[in-house]
């Protein structure tokens, strides 16, 4: 039966279900009897402040079930956990509005079971609740534990608004080095479902065996994330990517040697975290499905999913040719460098490692692919996976890295006005297929500027700040962090090394707060820092005379 609660403390969180996963049936289950008969579902109202709790163990059945949580600050909570168990028919009606970090559904199988979670509805997402997190609150949609080992088949699922991913899939390929330890590498299908605005994945997997088959997934900022290990995409639609790619592939931190397999599947753009990692496969050449009601079998409210039913009108993926969106071809090859148009790329040789860049634009920038290779024979070609494009006051910044003899490329449109390159010992620039020095691409593409004597002016006016910098950069580790500081003269905000300029951060007289979340913050400031606090994973730089 279900628990009413109104502690939430009582239910476990991620790190809690990792470490103690198979004790979780004697610490908060209690035997299953929700169901209804065809035709009709339980619809349970949660009020404000309380929770309601459902725990499924080994051959048991949770189903037909409405649950509303639109009064503030209510909540459910599902455990899965066994084998030979199903979740099926339940519609989420409302948001979840708190920012406590939570995963209300968490799913396990066995070792030699089955788990099926079937007909799940939650499009209302998360609430916003900072600026930092563009896409909802602090909730996931469904996650999968660590310790999964059997085989988890998930169908017609409707997830849409999720700032921890829609289905966060990946734990049960945890490397051995992982804190929660080696996961159990349980397979994990998921089959005729829609993901839409999640960050950082829609659905993210990680175990052998794992795939997506006839899903769409749309405007989140990783669409599909193979974070380890093998996994494939069939006859899927993966469009529109808000920052990553549609596919995305292996870890910057575990930098496990992720392959994704694709097949008859439409994409636009990959990605790549580390330095391994590869995606199998090109894109099927069509007009790709973005809406939940072209799935087959996916709720559309939550009502229909507590009945079971779907109003979707599916259209099947065609069998488009899967080599003629070769992420090789570049039709407009032949207009690099004419006008104001240029490409620009950042070469390394073969011992460069992790060698990054950053250079700021005025015009357009988008990823490219070079018409020819390294000196070492590697592919310069750009992506999202380790590069980012963020434009910010007017202006385009570039961040990246590359290394062991490949490169990234990059078509701009107009000046350049500033170029970074750290490791200049193992990496250089080219624009137009020519090297230059950082200077020279500065000069070369000044003429591009409709009126050179505005841009000087604008120079002058950036140069007007105090003479120190100070940056707190979280793209490295992709992770959150808040963060306060004193200066001792003065201080505000800078675009110092392609950072962005955001709202949610304040500064009061001499005092800074705010934070980063897979971003950039950097300000200008004089005299000392007097006092600094940060909590959570990000770089800190502290330049003196940046000027």
């Amino acid at each position: 039966m279900r628990n009413r609660d109104s502690e939430p403390d009582q239910i476990v969180n991620r790190r809690m279900y990792l470490k103690g996963v198979a004790g979780v049936g004697a610490t908060i289950a209690a035997s299953m009897g929700v169901s209804a008969s065809d035709g009709d579902y339980e619809e349970v109202v949660v009020d404000a402040y309380d929770s309601v709790t459902y725990t499924v163990g080994s051959g048991e059945t949770l189903e037909n079930l409405l649950i509303d949580i639109s009064a503030p600050h209510a909540k459910f909570y599902i455990r899965a956990n066994g084998r030979d168990w199903t979740v099926r028919n339940i519609g989420i009606k409302g948001t979840w509005d708190d920012d406590t970090k939570e995963e209300p559904f968490i799913v396990n199988v066995s070792s030699g079971g089955t788990g099926h979670v079937e007909n799940f509805y939650w499009a209302d997402g998360t609430a916003p609740f900072d600026k930092q997190r563009t896409y909802g609150g602090a909730a996931t949609g469904c996650y999968i534990a660590n310790a999964h080992s059997g085989t988890l088949v998930m169908e017609n699922l409707n997830l849409q608004g999720f700032s921890d991913n829609g289905v966060y899939g990946s734990s049960p390929g945890d490397l051995p080095s992982h804190p929660s330890g080696g996961g159990g590498n349980g397979q994990v299908i998921i089959r005729n479902s829609y993901a839409a605005n999640c960050a950082p994945a829609g659905f993210r997997l990680g175990s052998d065996g794992s795939r997506l088959e006839n899903c769409v997934v749309t405007n989140c900022t990783r669409n599909y994330w193979g974070f380890y290990r093998d996994t494939e995409i069939v006859d899927c639609d993966l469009s529109d990517t808000s920052q990553h790619g549609d596919i995305v592939v292996s870890d910057s931190h575990w930098d496990d040697n992720a392959t994704v397999t694709v097949e008859n599947t439409y994409f636009e753009r990959t990605g790549k975290h580390g330095s391994k990692g590869r995606v199998v496969g090109s894109s099927a050449d069509r007009t790709p499905r973005t809406r939940p009601d072209q799935v087959e079998g996916v709720p559309l409210t939550p009502e229909e999913a507590a009945l079971g039913s779907s109003s979707a009108e599916p259209s099947l993926p065609s069998n488009g040719d899967d080599g003629t969106r070769d992420e090789d071809d570049d039709s407009d090859e032949d207009e690099i460098g004419a006008d104001d148009r240029h490409l620009l790329a950042f070469v390394t040789d073969t011992n460069a490692r992790n060698a990054r860049y950053e250079f700021t634009a005025e015009g357009p920038v988008d990823f490219a692919s070079a018409p020819y290779d390294s000196p070492s024979g590697g592919n310069i070609e750009g992506g999202p996976g380790n590069d980012s494009i963020d434009e910010a006051n007017g202006a385009v910044h570039v961040n990246g890295l590359t290394g062991g003899g490949f490169g990234d490329a990059f078509t701009v449109e107009g000046p350049i006005t500033e170029i970074n390159i750290k490791q200049p010992d193992v990496m250089w620039a080219e624009l137009n297929g020519e090297q230059m020095t950082p200077e020279e691409i500065v000069t070369e593409t000044a003429g591009d500027a409709e009126d050179d004597s505005g841009s000087e002016d604008e120079n002058d006016d950036e140069s007007d700040h105090p003479p120190n910098a100070i940056v707190i950069d979280a793209t490295e580790t992709r992770d959150t962090a808040d963060y306060s500081f004193e200066v001792s003269g003065s201080v505000e905000k800078a675009t110092h090394h392609a950072a962005t300029i955001d709202d949610g951060d304040s500064v009061e007289g001499t005092a800074v707060k705010g934070a980063v979340d897979d971003s950039k913050d950097a300000y200008w400031f004089s005299g000392d820092i007097t006092d600094f606090w940060l909590n959570g994973n990000a770089f800190v730089d502290v330049e003196y005379g940046a000027e």
